[in-house]
């Protein structure tokens, strides 16, 4: 289902997808008509997952046209050599079809999963080299009456401070 023009006009909706320098494809939609005081819904995918799925989109990023970009009434398509244009009337529709299968209906959720596995891969390759040394952590041994005494102490102010709120209770 399309939103209508004027479902359009209560929402908020901005898009990008760019295939060269940031490769992501960004959809956010927030419900502004009456009674609706939301936050908006923001979507972040990787562009070559994404365009996997929607293979119209990629045919409009395909040639010299490296981003495309949606928000309220301004489009864009900008071309490599830093030119834009506007998006035609049936790219405007099938943008705001991705931003409502994205954000609302939640059909892409899936490549969420799976850029979010690629980027705690990647973060545990980067910190968590075999390669590197390993630090071996310091430990502090406590002896076995250390250990009484400080659990009794503490035991201790427990008991005196419930002694001390009973006393209180019964003054008063």
């Amino acid at each position: 289902m399309l939103l209508g023009l004027k479902e359009l006009k209560m929402n908020i909706i901005k898009f990008s997808a760019t295939d060269i320098d940031a490769k992501h494809v960004y959809c956010f939609f927030r419900d502004t008509s009456e009674n609706k005081k939301n936050t908006g819904i923001e979507k972040i995918f990787d562009t070559e997952a994404f365009l996997e799925k929607e293979p119209q989109l990629k045919a409009m990023l395909e040639g010299d046209i490296c981003s495309i970009y949606l928000e309220g009434n301004y489009t864009e398509k900008k071309s490599i050599d830093g030119s834009f244009t506007s998006l035609t009337e049936e790219e405007v529709i099938y943008v705001n079809s991705i931003v409502k299968k994205a954000c609302i209906d939640l059909e892409y959720d899936v490549l969420l999963v799976s850029n979010i596995d690629t980027q705690i891969d990647n973060f545990i390759k980067e910190f968590f080299d075999e390669s590197q040394p390993t630090i071996e952590k310091e430990t502090t041994v406590v002896s076995k009456e250390d250990e009484k005494d400080f659990l009794a102490a503490f035991f201790k102010e427990l008991e005196e401070t419930q002694d001390n709120e009973k006393i209180q209770t019964d003054n008063n």
